[in-house]
């Protein structure tokens, strides 16, 4: 049951800097309109270029946080090992975040595949005690974020293309994604970029994973070979495109977002997948790393840009 009661904390992190459609007021109001019951203060959101994650917290993790702070070496080396030992990969600490009966620690994997995702280790709350041999993670959580970042391993090509319009539309309107620091302190969503995350499901992906976890130091080459006769249906792998306005005081640009939508549909030579697109204003709620608001713009449905 214990668990559970972590997993219902942590399930956000999944949909971290994505936009998960939680319906807020204008910042300009005194009170912002948050989650379920939770009242959000308009103090709670900050320019995104000013968000690098640190402000982030999860439900009921004050006592939490602060066992975890004080047993982080043991902490971080727990982890190292969880994902060494079951996912045979060496992956990077970036913060840990006190929740419910334990705390969630969120990683980036060291070299290929490249991809950030987490795992929760679970606290003795009136022992103040860390189990270090209890690490565990959502169901399917490390193996998508594997998966993802395999995909984008093989098929380096056309996310260097998609990287590259991105950065030039940035560089060329007045667009801003998250900062890096957001991405690697609270994204846990796969393989991910300032502008965008990934996620992935269906029997490809599964034997992607296996074929990897069977010999991980399979090299790109082989991999992408071995992988041709299996056939790649777009709607099993999709890529949330997440960008903002790079001036305050400034509404999602609907000109803009459909020129966005435009060029992705008409592009050729992108990662073949499902594609959504989300323009919000400047501010993150700094508390969930969330920029969902009213404004935003987000109008195309899951899996209705198609790349085959």
């Amino acid at each position: 049951m214990k668990n559970n009661k972590m997993a219902v904390a942590i399930v956000s992190t999944t949909l971290l800097l994505g936009g998960c459609n939680m319906e807020v007021e204008s910042k300009k109001e005194p009170e912002i309109t948050g989650k379920g019951d939770v009242a959000l203060d308009a103090s709670s959101f900050v320019s995104v270029q000013d968000y690098t994650g640190e402000e982030y917290t999860l439900q009921d993790g004050e006592e939490t946080d602060k066992i975890a702070e004080a047993n982080r070496e043991e902490i971080e080396q727990a982890v190292k090992d969880f994902f060494l030992n079951n996912y045979k990969t060496e992956v990077k600490i970036h913060n840990i975040v006190g929740a419910v009966d334990g705390a969630s620690v969120f990683v980036e994997s060291l070299g290929e595949p490249h991809f950030y995702t987490f795992a929760i280790v679970p606290i003795d709350i009136e022992k103040e005690k860390v189990e270090a041999d209890k690490v565990w993670s959502q169901e399917g959580q490390i193996e998508d974020a594997i998966t993802t970042g395999l995909y984008a391993m093989i098929h380096d090509q056309e996310f260097s293309t998609l990287d590259n319009y991105l950065e030039k539309l940035i560089e060329e309107n007045p667009l801003v994604g998250t900062r890096i620091e957001a991405v690697e302190k609270v994204g846990a969503n796969g393989f991910a970029t300032p502008y965008y995350y990934t996620s992935a499901a269906g029997e490809y992906f599964t034997e992607l994973y296996n074929k990897y976890i069977e010999n991980p130091t399979i090299s790109k080459e082989e991999l992408k070979s071995s992988m041709k006769k299996y056939d790649l249906n777009s709607n099993l792998m999709l890529i949330t495109i997440t960008l903002y306005m790079k001036e305050s005081d400034t509404d999602p640009d609907e000109v803009l977002y459909d020129k966005i939508v435009s060029d992705i549909e008409q592009m050729e030579g992108l990662p073949r997948g499902s594609y959504s697109v989300i323009l919000h204003d400047n501010l993150i709620n700094a508390e969930y790393a969330d920029g969902s608001k009213k404004s935003s713009l987000n109008k195309t449905a899951l899996n209705e840009i198609r790349k085959e």
